[in-house]
């Protein structure tokens, strides 16, 4: 991340005049001082001039601490004065806030969206501020929430949106922090909690897909979990569809086809097919389901996450595909474009040979070629891999 030396100076001087502002005691000097020290350690955190200037924007100085001696709550039996709290996110005080959220400690970052940790001033709950700075379609905040806000429940296993605000021209979801997503938890190994998890995130689907919206980015860092056993919550909607709420120029037979994760991306996207449904939730949940039964992604997309590496993996896995095997194929812009080699398709039990044959069962039914085929979210929930 590069950022000029005339904007860092810039940036300096802003975060001076606020610690400066904040505090009557503090001299001119010692502002700037401690401004310099502040603005370094944004420099190195952040990975773009965008969130660059997102973590300076936030900077919000701590109030000074009074010099009037404090009155101690009386001690009586055995108890003693509890030591005051950080109202921080995390174990040490940071400079960034929010609005009313302060101290936010930064979580995670994605590609259009920077995730804060903080904690709500009146209720002490851990939330989770998603800041959205710039965007460009697919992605769309407000469509995300307004999505998150008609889905998200307990009993649906989508995210709850909690509120949201607009400060400094950036626009931030308020939501329930969970502190796991499920590609924390594939790490560790296969989990006999993983079927339970599977059948909330196909009930999470079925609601979605029953109201005309497609997820288009199902891969397991969006799928939280408020513990290893679960519950799970579907999130991350920014780059959703929805049949009733979507953006004028991706109508139901034109909608984008750079959607998804690398190795989740459906084969029917991968050559140029727009007018695609929920199926490609459904391959790219069936893709998730087999990383956990096998220890590591089910396609390669190579090291530079090409499209053209994505088929090769897919075919020599799967085998090569033809119209006879996937007459939808017809259909497609780019499918005749391209000669390639003839694979045979791989077993099931040679490409994850440590699972059973009721998960494996359900994968084959889920990653395949023909949309048609494909299982839909209430199958799979009637499926015995999920009883």
């Amino acid at each position: 991340m590069v950022v000029s030396i005339s904007a860092r100076f810039q940036a300096t001087q802003r975060l001076s005049a606020k610690i400066e502002h904040s505090n009557v005691n503090i001299s001119s000097a010692d502002a700037l001082v401690l401004a310099k020290a502040i603005e370094k350690d944004f420099a190195k955190l952040a990975t773009s001039e965008d969130h660059y200037n997102s973590l300076v924007a936030a900077f919000e100085p701590e109030e000074p601490q009074s010099d009037a001696p404090q009155e101690l709550p009386a001690v009586t039996g055995n108890s003693a004065p509890k030591p005051p709290q950080l109202e921080a996110a995390g174990d040490e005080l940071t400079h960034i806030s929010f609005g009313r959220y302060r101290n936010c400690k930064e979580h995670s970052i994605g590609g259009s969206s920077t995730i804060f940790k903080s904690r709500d001033p009146v209720t002490k709950e851990l939330v989770a501020l998603k800041v959205n700075s710039t965007w460009v379609q697919p992605h769309d905040a407000y469509r995300e929430s307004r999505l998150l806000k008609r889905l998200g429940g307990d009993e649906t296993h989508i995210l709850t949106l909690l509120e949201t605000e607009t400060l400094r021209g950036e626009f931030i979801l308020v939501l329930p922090y969970y502190p796991l997503t499920l590609g924390d938890v594939m790490v560790k190994g296969r989990s006999s909690h993983l079927p339970r998890i599977f059948k909330q995130v196909a009930k999470a689907l079925s609601f979605v897909h029953a109201n005309g919206v497609i997820h288009r980015d199902i891969k397991p860092g969006n799928i939280l979990l408020k513990s290893e056993e679960g519950p799970a919550y579907l999130c991350d909607f920014g780059t959703a569809w929805a049949l009733n709420d979507h953006h004028p120029d991706e109508t139901a037979d034109n909608k984008v086809i750079e959607i998804g994760t690398t190795c989740y991306r459906p084969p029917e996207t991968l050559f140029g097919y727009r007018e695609y449904g929920t199926e490609v939730d459904i391959w790219a949940f069936g893709c998730v389901i087999a990383e956990a039964e096998n220890g590591a992604p089910l396609f390669e997309p190579g090291e530079m996450g090409t499209d053209l590496r994505l088929i090769l993996s897919i075919f020599e896995s799967l085998g090569t595909p033809d119209l006879k095997t996937w007459p939808e194929a017809n259909n497609f812009p780019d499918f005749s474009k391209m000669i390639f080699n003839e694979f045979p398709p791989q077993s099931w039990e040679t490409l994850l040979p440590n699972s059973g044959p009721e998960v494996l069962d359900l994968i084959k039914n889920m990653v395949t070629y023909s949309q048609g085929k494909r299982l839909s979210a209430d199958e799979i929930l009637k499926h015995p891999y999920l009883k």
